[in-house]
């Protein structure tokens, strides 16, 4: 699958492009990676009179690697410089996720570039639109609208001192002598503020919960903790561990589970406790971790950290079905059996299956063959009937469990300990 990156607006200065004013993209001219080309094609747009916007684009090896993506944060974010190549195309044409101010018309317009010998060039582009073009409302389109620093320095100082967002835009517009000669509008400034809002909290809360930890040290040397941030400060993951639940994992942390699913905060972090069970049979947490990211270098690091805390691995894991988790478990627990959660896979079936026809039935069968077949044949033969007479052993959700059932079958799991859990 593509990795799509979502470019965002570009600063448009004429006057320091690094190509001659005027200047048309065409095949054959060549780039620095990515962001060079973005911005000549961006700035060509500016000129004309329309807006371009990246139909597709696919991130280099090395980037896809380490889980940077569409809609990373902080150092996982796709950027235009970690691309081999990017299709840009006129909003005009649709696709776009946004085309605010914009009348599709399904124009073809369009340039493709490729990394190639280190430099990017346009192998490809066609440049007629089948719609007018406006290069003196080019400040307004959404691409090229920008608050500048000073601008927005003055404007977090005035929102501080809690002067309403209406009023800070209205004395930016006093100030530049009208709206013609303003390169952002109200809703430009009201998310812009409102971001700064959000990153004063979350930066707030991080501080918050660093110190809370450092505290939690200070009085008891056994408690655990460990923090990731970025290049920025920005808090990324955090994982700890009290004393008990240190000292509860020496006689009971033979099988874990590790689960992501619980409920995000308003920050999108996920938090993700291990959990065990002790001789009462009763769940006990033995640490837990807050994510920013759900790709394999987060859950490597939660689990080195997990490792390094109790000071052995587990004999046994359970989680959730993740691809991600499924590798940072090979990475961290080589050898180590690692079980997908049972009631998870089996509220997927609904999730995947429940718009048939015939569901109650299937529903019925699928939980016979999990609950009741407990040798592998068995097992193998009610599953491959059910894939038989419902025609579902086509590429599809049935067929993808049934070549991981050694993973979460009963029937394939009776001959490892897993201290009566089946489910995260």
């Amino acid at each position: 699958m593509e990795n799509i990156v979502e470019h965002p607006s570009l600063p448009i200065d004429l006057n320091q492009s690094g190509e001659p004013e005027g200047e048309r993209p065409r095949v054959g001219m060549c780039f620095a990676p990515g962001i060079d080309f973005c911005r000549f094609c961006h700035e060509y747009a500016y000129r004309e009179g329309f807006e371009l916007f990246i139909k597709s684009s696919e991130l280099l090896p090395e980037f896809k690697a380490k889980g940077v993506r569409r809609g990373g944060v902080g150092e996982k974010e796709a950027k235009a410089d970690m691309t081999s190549r990017i299709r840009l195309k006129c909003k005009g044409g649709g696709g776009a996720a946004k085309t605010e101010g914009c009348n599709v018309t399904g124009c073809k317009m369009f340039v493709y570039g490729v990394l190639k010998g280190g430099k990017f060039e346009i192998l490809g582009c066609d440049l007629k639109h089948n719609h007018d073009l406006n290069p003196g409302c080019s400040y307004l389109m959404v691409n090229y609208r920008s608050i500048d620093q000073g601008t927005f320095e003055r404007a977090i100082i005035n929102d501080n001192a809690g002067i309403s967002i209406n009023t800070n835009f209205s004395a930016q517009v006093l100030e530049r002598g009208g709206f013609d000669n303003m390169n952002f509008n109200n809703r430009d400034l009201r998310n812009a503020i409102n971001l700064d809002r959000r990153m004063s909290r979350c930066l707030g809360d991080a501080k918050a919960l660093q110190d809370y930890l450092k505290k939690q040290h200070e009085l008891n040397n056994d408690f655990y903790s460990c923090l990731r941030v970025d290049d920025g400060g920005t808090l990324l993951h955090a994982f700890w561990s009290d004393a008990r639940s240190r000292e509860s994992y020496k006689y009971f942390g033979d099988v874990i589970t590790f689960d992501t699913t619980f409920s995000v905060n308003r920050f999108r972090m996920p938090f993700a406790p291990f959990i065990g069970i002790n001789h009462h049979g009763s769940s006990i947490i033995f640490g837990a971790a807050l994510i920013t990211h759900e790709d394999t270098d987060t859950f490597v690091w939660v689990f080195e950290k997990f490792v390094k805390c109790m000071g052995k691995k587990p004999k046994g894991i359970c989680t959730n079905q993740c691809r991600a988790i499924g590798r940072a478990v090979e990475v961290v627990f080589p050898g180590v059996p690692h079980r997908f959660c049972l009631w998870h896979l089996l509220q997927n079936a609904s999730k995947n299956l429940g718009t048939n026809a015939n569901w109650k039935d299937i529903d019925r069968l699928i939980r016979t063959a999990v609950h009741d077949m407990m040798h592998q044949e068995e097992f193998d033969e009610a599953w491959c009937i059910i894939m038989d007479k419902y025609c579902l052993r086509e590429a599809g959700w049935m067929k993808e469990q049934y070549e991981t059932r050694t993973q979460w079958a009963p029937a394939y799991c009776r001959g490892t300990f897993w201290a009566g859990m089946s489910s995260t």
